[in-house]
């Protein structure tokens, strides 16, 4: 029942296609982009490979300059697994001026820093603490994501923290996962409490995790825990769930390019917004 050949089949249809009109009589008034914004279902849609939020005012970034312009001066922490390592790679590939700094370390868990001279900011990487499944690393190498936290001095309004936690833990109770998204929920509020001008975005689960050792519903009932343990607090909630799950393109916990940029423009819409 595992097999592709039984499983995430197209469900054939007569049915040629549909066209959609607005409606008469209404204009859509969205609120910027900011922290503490709820997501709707859904929470937005594509439109020729552009994601249309309907949570706030999302915007393009279309050019290099687009991103530096926003990123002038900002200092971006990035915590999490892989899917999250596809938004620092697709910036490091996209702007020219950002150059990696080679800190002799493996390139799976990390950290990888990138900076920016020209315009003034900094993007780092790095994996969380186990539970992992990766190539063989050093465990010295792997952090805390709630201990990197506490080590962040904060204190203006170019710090931005974004965190990713969940893919590896389907494999475990979900009271594993829940103990750890409350350990990191508290580093976030004291991290807000002395620096309350930072951003901290929360990047949900992807979906496309299909095999026999994972699942779209083991995901799901994470990805819900992780958006419970974080209400409440000023923080962004992205929901690349939604942004994975309705793409024409074939399911992918990786999901390509085109994707990960929709992903980036959000990020950077709430970075920047207006």
């Amino acid at each position: 029942i595992f097999d592709s050949s039984v499983s995430n089949k197209v469900i054939s249809s007569t049915l040629l296609g549909l066209v959609v009109q607005p409606q008469e009589g209404t204009s859509e008034v969205k609120n910027i982009c900011k922290p503490g914004l709820s997501n709707p279902e859904p929470a937005g849609y594509y439109y020729q490979d552009k994601w249309n939020s309907l949570v706030c005012r999302n915007q393009n970034f279309p050019t290099p300059a687009n991103v530096t312009s926003c990123l002038k001066g900002k200092v971006v922490y990035m915590f999490g697994d892989s899917t999250l390592r596809q938004w620092w790679k697709y910036l490091v590939d996209f702007v020219p001026s950002l150059q990696t700094v080679d800190l002799h370390v493996s390139y799976d868990p990390g950290p990888l820093l990138a900076t920016d001279t020209e315009h003034g900011f900094l993007l780092q990487w790095r994996a969380h603490q186990r539970p992992l499944t990766m190539k063989r690393t050093r465990l010295q190498e792997l952090k805390y994501i709630a201990n990197e936290l506490d080590g962040i001095g904060g204190g203006d309004d170019g710090l931005v923290i974004v965190i990713n936690c969940l893919a590896h833990f389907i494999f475990f109770p979900v009271d594993v996962y829940l103990r750890r998204m409350i350990i990191i929920r508290d580093a976030v509020a004291r991290l807000l409490e002395r620096s309350p001008m930072t951003k901290v975005i929360i990047k949900s689960g992807n979906t496309g995790f299909l095999s026999i050792h994972g699942s779209d519903w083991l995901s799901l009932q994470l990805d819900t825990v992780m958006r419970a343990v974080f209400s409440g607090l000023p923080v962004t909630i992205l929901d690349a769930w939604q942004m994975t799950s309705c793409h024409y393109l074939p399911i992918d916990l990786h999901p390509k390019k085109i994707i990960i940029e929709n992903m980036v423009e959000l990020m950077l819409s709430f970075i920047c917004p207006k």
